[in-house]
């Protein structure tokens, strides 16, 4: 192929993707000979309207040829759509052009949405490389010259997406004390990691599905870790290796025998490494696996709703006490501490809205209710009757509180709770984005005005009483008089109809 030839393909694909060597991938000083990568095989299927079928394992890691041909694009489209002059591929300003490279890979790959966090962080480590690989071999050794502002040569012709605007910008950080300072850092760190990646580019994905074909099962990671410290002439790379390969074989043993066992993080490598695993990557794996996934951790979005769960359980433990003390006449507050437990300072309700201050005083009442021990009929004005309706049967918490879902009691409010519904539908005299309806309330605590409650004496009584209140007899409304007139008809005797002569 012609040197002209080689140009024009660069310049039509206008991404690249440089020779992998070793460190710097690539020599300014030598006129390799691979330009841009052309990703043949993804533009014919792209032409076509097609797309290549990628297959994913259990812990995530994309399989097979299709596997490498998605990770190669993502760095393609890394090298052509992020800028090398950003210090921070989490930054908002990134995000419409993070949208651009998933569509490109959706567009050219069969990948299910699922796996698009996984895409865009493949696609910011493979961006972070390429700026580390521009600034070894272009600027690192160059830095405080002035030529070093002009792109160089090498970058002009094989990667023309980077402008001279763009070259500028990605020196003049790289100038900034920050970015020293990071550089720095980052290099001390490098410096005390004593067991650093041995497996190449991918080499724990590749290995590990090499495995699950031959024996069907993914190896354990100690036994990973120890594949990859061992040359293929069966010499280990490192004279650390050695100690840490006894040390490995010696917890193996512990755990046949039944004297040691893994717990989480706590397995066979981590006690042979000596050191914690931190967040992010994990020893003996690709960068696909994460560690909630291979350790099963629990997530703390789920730790969260278990504890939430837990506490909706307490709460209606709670109730159920309030209930049954109530009940029985106890009161709750003259028990013996031992009985009660200790004293909360603040309590959620079962529905998580319904913060609790338990005060050691409680002002006197100029409103007092009956005694909480009793059932209460409940009552909700009936605008049409001008009368009340009894919709629900229930007992007041004796607990002094404050708010309930957030509402203010104030003198004129108590705090219920719903335990025999009348009229289902009926809506609760003060609404609560909790609860509308008395079928939505039944069992949790409402705020009901003290004006609309009533002593009930006898539960079955309420239970198979009248849904509707009995009116006044001053007020004379035709529900009453409807209803008398029945009673009048039900209560006169059967008469023997006659003959007729």
């Amino acid at each position: 192929m012609s040197q002209d030839h080689e140009e024009e393909c660069s310049t039509q694909t206008q991404v690249g993707k440089p020779r992998r060597t070793n460190s710097p991938r690539f020599n300014p000083n030598e006129d390799g000979k691979r330009r841009a990568t052309l990703m043949t095989r993804v533009h014919q299927v792209r032409t076509r309207g097609q797309r290549i079928e990628v297959s994913f394992d259990v812990k995530g890691q994309p399989l097979g040829k299709a596997g490498d041909e998605l990770q190669s694009w993502i760095g393609v489209l890394a090298q052509h759509h992020i800028p090398i002059w950003i210090s921070d591929f989490r930054s908002a300003d990134l995000a419409p052009r993070k949208e651009i490279v998933w569509m490109e890979v959706v567009t050219s790959f069969t990948v299910d949405v699922s796996f698009k966090k996984q895409v865009l962080k493949s696609c910011g480590e493979s961006a972070k490389g390429f700026r580390y690989d521009l600034y070894q071999a272009f600027v690192r050794d160059h830095i405080d010259e002035e030529n070093v502002w002009q792109r160089p040569q090498k970058v002009v012709h094989n990667y023309p997406t980077i402008t001279q605007d763009d070259w500028e910008k990605f020196i003049q950080y790289r100038r900034t004390l920050k970015f020293k300072r990071l550089f720095e850092q980052g290099s001390e760190v490098r410096k005390k990691s004593k067991y650093g990646s041995t497996g190449g580019r991918d080499g724990y994905r590749k290995r590990d599905q090499t495995h699950f074909e031959k024996t069907g099962k993914y190896a354990e990671r100690h036994e990973r870790w120890l594949d990859m410290c061992v040359k293929l002439d069966g010499q280990f790379k490192k004279d650390e290796f050695k100690n840490i390969t006894e040390t490995i074989e010696e917890f193996t043993q512990q755990e046949t025998q039944g004297s040691f066992e893994s717990v989480g993080t706590e397995d066979i490598l981590t006690k042979a490494l000596g050191n914690a695993e931190h967040s992010g990557r994990i020893w003996g794996q690709s960068k696909f696996v994460k560690q909630s996934q291979y350790f099963n951790l629990v997530h703390p979005a789920r730790e969260k709703d278990e504890v939430s769960d837990m506490k909706r359980q307490i709460a209606a433990l709670e109730r159920t006490v309030l209930e049954l003390c109530a009940k029985h006449g106890i009161n709750r507050e003259t028990m013996p501490e031992e009985m009660t437990g200790p004293t909360v300072d603040q309590h959620n309700s079962f529905k998580a809205s319904c913060t609790l201050n338990v005060k050691e005083s409680w002002p006197s009442d100029p409103n007092p209710m009956p005694n909480a021990s009793k059932e209460f009929q409940l009552f909700i004005p009936d605008l049409v009757n001008r009368g009340v309706v009894l919709v629900a049967i229930g007992y007041m918490d004796c607990v002094p509180i404050d708010t309930v879902h957030g509402i203010p009691l104030g003198e004129e409010n108590v705090r219920v709770t719903i335990t025999v519904p009348k009229l289902n539908h009926a809506l609760l005299p003060i609404l609560t984005n909790e609860a509308t309806s008395i079928e939505e309330a039944v069992g949790g605590f409402v705020v009901w005005p003290k004006s609309l409650v009533g002593v009930q004496t006898s539960l079955s009584q309420a239970s198979k009483g009248p849904s509707r209140a009995p009116d006044r007899e001053d007020e004379g409304s035709k529900c009453t008089k409807k209803r008398a007139g029945r009673k009048k008809i039900q209560s006169q005797p059967e008469v023997e109809q006659q003959p007729a002569q």
